[in-house]
């Protein structure tokens, strides 16, 4: 059995997506696609645009043959930990034999010797990193400037791996591979398409594009009622890049008012930075004491989610991180110990894998799974609940919290009918497709 492992977060799925996992299976000749999916939340600081169960079905139908969830808190975090803690779960499962990824180099040679020389150059760029945060300068704008520090000294191909989004997280995931001695092999597809940020559609529809030009596309227009049907012209737009097996879940799930937007954290968001305000942020992940007094500093002018984030970023620290940071503070996440040790010395804590949904066919990959993981792949949440204990049983219900907060949100947004309650995380089984 041959088994390729996909990071993501398919926020939504898209013909790009399809495109990736075909010819992951094409190139390699593997029996199975396991796919390691952020769950409700995602790495930019911001909800999912539709909940984990709706893009774990569209991924099965798109070509994978199982998913499972990466935690709420590394799906949230920066590259870095992203990265290293999907690694560490892969590598844990115990069936992976390769990692496949999309990356602007379509190249491993400038991916490897940049993630080589970042390990190499570790107590370089930790020392410097220490310098650093006793100036003031947050955490992860030190990270940066240590590591830019480093690396300038390198060939131009090695600085190179890190100026594009797919690039940065590929070196991310070649780095975490190489310090895990992992048996893991790394792959990599040449990204397609339009970039990874890029907020446009092609007119001509011949092009793949990116997740964010689709929610673009969908919040500016898709006119949000029951009786809504998509027009010629919206669908003319969309249909070239989404997959016809997910096209009809994404339009039911837009006539829902199902679709998640940051913005619609804002009242959350407003009532929790008033509540903590006296005690401050700095305890939280990514939130320095400089950027806590800055937060308590601009409640005042508080007026939203995004454009609080727009308020609070500057030179050096991004949306990305600030959106982060907020969210972080609104789902109550403190930073771990270990996220400050030195990357080699990490363990995540990682005490299960949380399947969100398989293909029938690939019955044998979730058996190969039980027999050779270091963890126990969790099922049925309540049976979870019976035999986890202690600090594994506290984490598996603050990731049952994390979901009823996404359900909460959606459930005021689309006036569920007929006094329907939200979704029962302790009640969803995984989504099975023939």
């Amino acid at each position: 059995m041959k088994v390729a492992a996909v990071i993501a977060e398919y926020n939504p799925f898209h013909t790009g997506h399809q495109y990736h996992l075909a010819k992951t299976r094409e190139l390699n000749d593997v029996d199975y696609i396991l796919v390691i999916m952020s769950g409700n939340f995602v790495q930019r600081g911001a909800p999912a645009l539709l909940d984990k169960y709706t893009r774990t079905r569209m991924a099965l139908l798109g070509g994978a043959d199982a998913v499972i969830e990466l935690p709420t808190i590394y799906a949230t975090s920066s590259a870095e930990y992203f990265a290293q803690s999907s690694i560490s779960l892969a590598n844990r499962l115990g069936v992976v034999d390769l990692l496949s990824f999309g990356s602007e180099a379509g190249s491993l040679f400038p991916l490897m010797d940049t993630a080589s020389a970042l390990l190499s150059g570790e107590t370089g760029c930790q020392a410097a990193l220490q310098a650093l945060l006793k100036q003031g300068i947050s955490y992860p704008a030190a990270r940066e400037k240590s590591i830019a520090g480093y690396l300038s000294s390198c060939p131009k191909t090695t600085l190179d791996s890190l100026t594009t989004p797919n690039n940065i997280l590929g070196v991310e995931y070649c780095r975490a591979l190489l310090s895990s001695k992992s048996a893991i092999a790394p792959f990599t597809i040449p990204r397609q398409g339009k970039g990874f940020h890029d907020t446009h559609l092609e007119q001509d529809g011949n092009s793949y594009v990116s997740a964010s030009a689709i929610r673009n596309f969908l919040e500016k227009n898709c006119q949000i009622s029951p009786d809504w049907q998509p027009k010629e012209k919206e669908l003319a737009a969309l249909s070239a890049y989404i997959p016809a097996e997910s096209r009809a879940i994404l339009w039911e799930m837009v006539k829902k008012n199902s679709c998640i937007k940051e913005d619609d954290l804002s009242l959350l968001m407003y009532y929790k930075l008033l509540s903590e305000k006296e005690q401050g942020f700095d305890k939280y992940l990514d939130c320095s004491p400089d950027l806590s007094a800055k937060i308590i500093k601009s409640i005042s002018e508080y007026a939203g989610y995004s454009s609080f984030c727009r308020l609070l970023k500057s030179k050096d620290i991004t949306y990305s991180r600030v959106s982060r940071m907020l969210l972080h503070i609104l789902l109550g996440m403190t930073t771990p110990g270990f996220y400050r040790e030195a990357y080699s010395e990490r363990e995540y804590f990682l005490p299960y894998g949380r399947l969100l949904g398989f293909r029938k066919g690939s019955t044998a990959l979730l058996s190969s799974i039980k027999k050779n993981s270091s963890i126990p792949l969790i099922t049925k949440l309540p049976d979870a609940q019976k035999t986890l204990t202690g600090d594994a049983l506290a984490f598996l219900n603050k990731e049952i919290y994390f979901t009823s907060i996404y359900e909460a949100v959606l459930q005021n947004k689309n006036k569920y009918q007929n006094n329907k309650t939200a979704l029962d995380e302790l009640r969803q089984s995984p989504v099975i497709i023939p």
